[in-house]
């Protein structure tokens, strides 16, 4: 990481640009990052986009963040209390258009992986579970997942188990939405014929060099590849605002 830039507040810059005006936006579990995303755009580009909050509640008043993302008093002055439950009835619908979702692993047709590491039967390690990855990440117009720590061991060539389907575990019907990755080096897209990852942008003090050289399989690079957008001293300070305890920090450690 390079010590001159903010790298959780890129990597949050980035998400927030991934939100349009209007749109309907749900974080899950374990989100400190996505909640600021949100707020964020909620605060500059998306003064009327739809937040709904890991927490059940229905744009809230987002003041201050918390370690846990689920914690209700990031529901102060919500407008409506939504139960997490609904929100696959609403996909359902297609009235969700951006979801946030993390990642142990992931491949290079965006196959993810929130289950386990090894063999199912013997597994080295226990993951959490997918939650609503394996259900919404097919029908979602917008995924978006973050990942803060790019490396090979993250970004491999096939994962140990599919937890949320990648374009090539779907059929042509649900191919059509897009996922975007951001990582702590580039953001990815997989907007090519084959569906498979591409390098969109680099952040600052990173190269696409590096970031090929930390991906576990062949990654393409978009034609136009260009450095990942800073955010300017008012989105940090306002970051910084509502994290005074650096919560965003602890995805990184």
């Amino acid at each position: 990481m390079n010590d001159t830039v903010d790298v959780p507040g890129l990597m949050i810059y980035a998400m927030a640009s991934e939100i349009k005006n209007f749109d309907t936006v749900l974080h899950g579990v374990s989100s400190p990052l996505p909640v600021l995303a949100m707020s964020v755009a909620r605060n500059t580009h998306a003064p009327d986009m739809g937040y709904i909050s890991g927490a059940e509640g229905v744009d809230p008043v987002v003041d201050r963040i918390y370690p846990s993302s689920f914690d209700t008093r990031q529901n102060r002055n919500a407008v409506a209390y939504f139960g997490l439950h609904e929100a696959f009835d609403l996909a359902q619908r297609g009235e969700l258009d951006v979801m946030f979702l993390g990642a142990a692993q992931i491949d290079r047709y965006g196959n993810t992986n929130l289950s386990v590491i090894g063999d199912i039967d013997r597994p080295k390690i226990q993951l959490p579970g997918g939650a609503a990855s394996a259900f919404l990440m097919p029908i979602t117009p917008k995924v978006v997942i973050w990942i803060t720590r790019h490396s090979n061991r993250v970004f491999v060539d096939k994962v140990d188990f599919v937890t949320g389907q990648g374009y090539n575990n779907r059929s042509e019907e649900y191919k059509k939405n897009e996922v975007v990755v951001v990582s702590n080096l580039g953001v990815m897209n997989f907007k090519n014929p084959d569906r498979a990852m591409q390098i969109q942008s680099y952040h600052p003090g990173h190269t696409v060099d590096e970031i090929k050289e930390k991906t576990g399989f062949d990654v393409r690079v978009v034609p136009d590849v260009a450095e990942t957008p800073v955010p300017g001293p008012e989105v940090i300070d306002f970051i910084n605002n509502i994290d005074p305890d650096g919560v965003r920090w602890t995805e990184f450690r």
